[in-house]
């Protein structure tokens, strides 16, 4: 009995996977492109002209002085330092050359005036 038990379960794993196989089949027909589509796709595909890759170029920015600051102004070679009921201004530049950053400068905000602007007109935080 044992082998006639045996028998009819390899039966039914014979069938269970030509049914598996069959599936697979549908599907793999199902998953087949037509030949329509992929000549929509090509002609879809249109050459189209890159974006430039952008230059940096060297800006300056208006913000306060924070607790901790250890910097040096450019031009006067004094300490850019924090005092607590002073609201004082620093100017921060970041310096590129040919596009690509090279170091970020520190100036009194009436120090960048007197260097007249060497970054342009500073940005304001906003």
């Amino acid at each position: 009995m044992a082998t006639k038990t045996a028998a009819k379960k390899r039966g039914a794993s014979k069938s269970k996977t030509s049914a598996k196989k069959a599936t697979s089949k549908k599907a793999a027909v199902k998953k087949a492109p037509t030949k329509k589509a992929t000549t929509k796709k090509a002609t879809a595909k249109k050459k189209t002209a890159r974006a430039k890759k952008q230059v940096w170029k060297s800006r300056a920015a208006i913000r306060l002085v924070e607790p901790g600051s250890q910097v040096d102004c450019v031009v006067c070679g004094e300490r850019v330092k924090f005092q607590a009921r002073m609201r004082n201004q620093q100017v921060i530049c970041n310096i590129y050359t040919k596009g690509v950053w090279e170091r970020v400068d520190h100036y009194h905000a009436d120090c960048y005036k007197t260097a007249k602007q060497p970054y342009g007109k500073p940005a304001e935080k906003g």
